[in-house]
């Protein structure tokens, strides 16, 4: 079991540096993050790597094997990305998008697969639905203005339950009638996660 969470795990967490600049993986090697890895979490640095291929280990993949952006404010102030659904991948690239403030989020979405999809976004308690005919290529703007995390997916057949899951992270300060009054929460780094009973 220990050499095989060794293997899983380095190839997990070293594998992407050989490709990609160093910067963007460092944080999942700090020491702190090392220290949670416990039976629970080495088992899913091991599973992770199965579920990076369609119709593998499950009927789909993990969503978040689409990876993840950062949007660009443009001087009008909303923020823009772009979204491309792949050929036969039943995915977003990106999955994940993580905003700096709440707002407005334009996006632009290209639909290079041979079968219809669709976009259902978050917009302020409403959504919006994006309809994407195979091989074409629309725009939907959806407004989030409080922090949180947020998803949209592909409503068609079972495009969602298949990889065609994506969240919005949106950071910033969470308003006074909001906040929860509670003690002080311990941080990562210093928590341990909970553990099952076997």
């Amino acid at each position: 079991m220990k050499r095989l969470f060794r293997i899983g795990a380095a190839a997990a967490l070293f594998g992407p540096l050989a490709a990609c600049a160093a910067g963007e993986y460092l944080g999942i090697v700090r020491p702190s993050v090392l220290g949670q890895l416990d039976p629970e979490m080495a088992t899913l640095l091991n599973e992770l790597p199965n579920l990076d291929e369609p119709n593998e280990a499950i009927i789909g993949r993990l969503y978040a094997t689409g990876g993840a952006s950062r949007p660009t404010i443009g001087a009008d102030g909303i923020m823009r990305d772009r979204i491309r659904i792949p050929k036969d991948e039943l995915l977003w690239y990106p999955a994940i998008l993580i905003l700096p403030r709440g707002g407005t989020l334009e996006l632009d979405v290209t639909n290079e697969d041979h079968r219809p999809h669709a976009m259902f976004a978050p917009s302020n308690g409403s959504r919006q639905l994006l309809q994407l005919p195979a091989a074409t290529r629309g725009v939907v703007r959806v407004t989030l203005d409080q922090p949180g995390f947020y998803w949209f997916g592909c409503p068609v057949a079972n495009h969602a339950t298949r990889g065609m899951l994506g969240v919005v992270f949106v950071k910033g300060e969470v308003p006074p009638e909001a906040r929860l009054l509670r003690p002080p929460q311990p941080q990562p780094g210093s928590r341990r996660p909970p553990r099952a009973h076997h």
